[in-house]
């Protein structure tokens, strides 16, 4: 299954279970890199062909924040 089909149509914040994903991903992105929360919504608004809406760069930091512990 190509992972960008699920998010094609929606956005990625839109229901409980893409969100889940969503987190995942990034976290997995965060681990893998340790790249500044800027970086990281650059990259989600690329994964997830989404635009850096107030909601996603909020998911994104406050996601970025826990995961770093801040």
């Amino acid at each position: 299954m190509n992972k960008t089909n699920l998010f094609s149509t929606q956005n990625p914040l839109s229901s409980l279970y893409t969100k889940e994903i969503a987190l995942l991903e990034l976290q997995d992105f965060m681990f893998d890199t340790m790249l500044p929360a800027d970086d990281c919504v650059d990259w989600f608004c690329d994964r997830f062909d989404c635009s850096a809406t107030d909601e996603v760069i909020d998911f994104v930091v406050d996601a970025h924040f826990a995961f770093h512990g801040e």
